[in-house]
């Protein structure tokens, strides 16, 4: 299964889990001298672009509630419903995961500071150039959890009833990835070269 996460912002944090590996970068999006409504163009066009490139089943992104001020709001929103509208058009899934949880998951901490975050990144393999690059990276990490838990309570569920159960194909590979691992604790990223998408 091929997954996208993301950080969204206009500088946007990207991480994609394709075929047991990673891929991971900051899109950069928008600039004071754009036109009105260029930098959601832009980034429609981008993501249109990763889904097709690299065949995109799902997307994970980081839900914000809480804004530094009104103009911070209005730019997040933007973002996240031309993520909706692109998702909703390509028929991918398009699942949320709060702040709280994801600095939970990455530092056992739910109001981890950024450095923190990047930290905890790095602990597991991975070197982020950027925060928003590290956020996204441990937005991924969260959804290969979440999807590899949904299988193992497949299997419980399955085994309680006596049946064998085929393996869902869309969790398989995350299941493997994860297998043997505790992914808080345990989980070390391979990464030999770093790798960066061309928008």
């Amino acid at each position: 299964m091929n997954i996208l996460a993301l950080d969204l912002g206009t500088d946007c944090g990207f991480a994609i889990f394709k075929n047991g590996k990673f891929i991971s970068g900051t899109k950069k999006l928008g600039t004071y001298k754009e036109k009105f409504g260029e930098r959601f163009y832009e980034f429609r066009k981008w993501l249109l672009n990763v889904i097709e490139k690299h065949n995109i089943e799902a997307v994970y992104f980081e839900r914000v509630y809480g804004h530094k001020g009104v103009e911070a709001g209005h730019c997040y929103g933007g973002f996240m419903y031309t993520l909706a509208s692109v998702c909703y058009q390509q028929d991918i899934p398009c699942i949320s995961f709060s702040v709280q949880a994801i600095k939970k998951f990455i530092t056992a901490k739910g109001n981890a500071t950024k450095n923190e975050i990047i930290a905890a990144v790095k602990h597991k393999g991975f070197n982020p150039e950027t925060d928003d690059e590290a956020d996204a990276i441990a937005i991924m990490l969260l959804a290969l959890d979440d999807i590899t838990s949904k299988d193992q309570n497949k299997k419980r569920y399955y085994k309680a009833l006596g049946e064998s159960g085929s393996q869902d194909p869309a969790t398989s590979l995350a299941s493997e990835f994860f297998r043997g691992l505790t992914p808080l604790t345990n989980f070390k990223a391979t990464i030999s070269k770093k790798n960066k998408i061309s928008a």
